[in-house]
């Protein structure tokens, strides 16, 4: 019976230990943001050297890569980055429509409208964004990259007011971060201590989301709106053309 009790609190400890090795496989929060940092690093340096940004500009091509490296997780109910987006937008939301409505209000008043518009966009947008949306559905998807990508181009183009050179080396640096987190999801699919794969392998590298049509639809009519108002690509093909290949 003791040897029995043993083996048994044996075979316990090894399965109490078998979730840290799990852990080890998936792409955490903390993983995405290490991968976000190393390559938006070395992207920075890379384009520190071919002298197609200035120094002032390193640190916010930088900081966009990470932020990219941390999008793809937005559709996750519970994950830091959605929280951390909507708190973001509540914030700018709010003090747009308080500096807009200055005539014919107090400020007792237009601190009260300052809460009402954050409560609405963190908790109201919030909770209708989660209801349309799931994780690894159209977010994890090359749809995606080509939506943020041209996003942050136009965002920085014509809300900004930066060349079209810069916008899309902004929106490039979105895109580098984001593929980054879709790779890791990628690579966390697959089980190298069993030599398997995962049943989540396959759900960050695709066209689209089959699952979420609709979403998909949605998403590719955005991508094309945006494609058509973006800068022109006239600066990135000079770019490429001028690389010392050989």
């Amino acid at each position: 019976m003791k040897n029995k009790s043993k083996f048994n609190a044996s075979a316990c400890s090894r399965q109490a230990s078998r979730p840290s090795a799990d852990k080890l496989l998936m792409a955490s929060f903390r993983g995405h943001l290490y991968g976000g940092v190393a390559v938006s690093a070395a992207a920075g340096l890379g384009v520190d050297s071919l002298g197609w940004a200035s120094p002032n500009q390193i640190p916010v091509l930088f900081m966009l890569g990470v932020v990219g490296g941390l999008l793809p997780d937005i559709d996750a109910d519970s994950s830091t980055p959605l929280r951390m987006m909507f708190i973001l937008l509540g914030v700018t939301a709010a003090f747009l429509v308080t500096f807009s409505v200055v005539d014919g209000i107090g400020p007792s008043e237009r601190m009260m409208l300052w809460g009402v518009v954050f409560l609405l966009v963190r908790f109201g947008l919030f909770e209708i964004f989660c209801r349309f949306t799931v994780h690894r559905g159209v977010w994890h998807s090359w749809l995606a990259v080509t939506f943020v990508t041209s996003a942050t181009t136009n965002a920085a183009y014509h809300l900004i007011g930066v060349s079209a050179w810069n916008s899309w080396l902004a929106g490039g640096f979105v895109a580098l971060g984001y593929l980054t987190h879709l790779c890791l999801d990628e690579i966390a699919g697959v089980d190298l201590l069993n030599r398997g794969v995962k049943r989540s392998f396959g759900t960050a590298l695709k066209p689209f989301s089959i699952a979420s049509p609709a979403a998909s639809m949605a998403m590719c009519l955005g991508t094309l709106t945006l494609v058509y108002l973006a800068p022109t690509v006239a600066p990135v093909v000079a770019a490429i053309r001028a690389l010392p290949l050989d």
